[in-house]
């Protein structure tokens, strides 16, 4: 299985397609490249796909230090494995605190970018702002902690399965969350409502930007989809109807045709 080893820690990633501009997807919060299911087949006909397993997710390392797991980490872990793969420009993709990881990749190195999508994600996550969530998620750490990831993933869910979302997937998503380390589960999440954020730095994104999200998804993700794409220059936003947070997933061949029309518009800009 291909691994690297990216700031001292083994980071997970595959590879996909033969040739085309690279197109890299990161996935959200407890995911793995199984977020990409529908993306991988549809894209490496014409892209180079890299997908990664962010540290303490899939099959990457997870250190016990809960502290590393912050998203300006996590953004120079991606980066550094695209330099090591030889990649210096390509399309990015980041969903929920993917999407995180991506704004500061785009901030940081505008020029590599072709393209940026930001995909079922906010310029903050003060998470802990949100009443419900912050109950719910503060309940889970203290259930990580007391009896374990697999008492997590049993846990009933605060929303309601979305109507496109397979039975099947939920099922899977508790399978996956039961294995991963709590100390990258507790971690993430608080590197995750830590973050800074990009409040003051959106309109500093320069790449082609996407905004994209399911019209189901929390109401502060929706807010903050529409609040980034106002304020990107020249951002182009797309609504997912009947879609949740994952999208990707729920409705695929809609997600796809929404990224498929942004990469080439984008492609097509970077020719002239």
């Amino acid at each position: 299985m291909p691994h690297a080893k990216i700031n001292a820690l083994d980071i997970y990633f595959e590879q996909h397609g033969e040739s085309g501009d690279p197109l890299f997807l990161m996935h959200g919060y407890t995911g793995d490249i199984t977020d990409w299911r529908h993306q991988i087949p549809e894209f490496s006909q014409t892209n180079r796909v890299l997908v990664i397993e962010h540290r303490g997710h899939g099959r990457s390392e997870a250190p016990e230090d809960r502290s590393v797991y912050t998203i300006e980490q996590m953004s120079l872990d991606a980066e550094a494995l695209a330099d090591e793969l030889g990649y210096q420009r390509y399309h990015l993709v980041g969903h929920s605190m993917g999407g995180a990881i991506a704004q500061e990749m785009a901030l940081r190195s505008a020029g590599r970018l072709l393209s940026l999508t930001l995909h079922d994600t906010g310029h903050v996550f003060e998470l802990s702002k949100i009443e419900l969530l912050a109950q719910f998620t503060a309940l889970r750490h203290k259930i990580a902690e007391e009896q374990g990831m697999a008492a997590v993933a049993g846990m009933k869910l605060p929303v309601p399965r979305p109507p496109h979302m397979p039975e099947e997937r939920q099922e899977e998503e508790r399978e996956r969350l039961s294995r991963m380390s709590p100390h990258a589960f507790v971690g993430a999440s608080l590197g995750l409502n830590a973050w800074q954020g990009t409040a003051e730095r959106l309109a500093s994104i320069v790449p082609p930007t996407m905004v994209i999200y399911g019209d189901l998804d929390f109401y502060m993700l929706v807010e903050s989809a529409k609040h980034m794409a106002a304020t990107i220059p020249n951002a182009v936003l797309e609504v997912v109807p009947q879609a949740g947070h994952s999208p990707q997933f729920e409705r695929p061949d809609l997600f796809n045709a929404a990224l498929r029309r942004h990469l080439e518009r984008s492609t097509s800009a970077s020719a002239k």
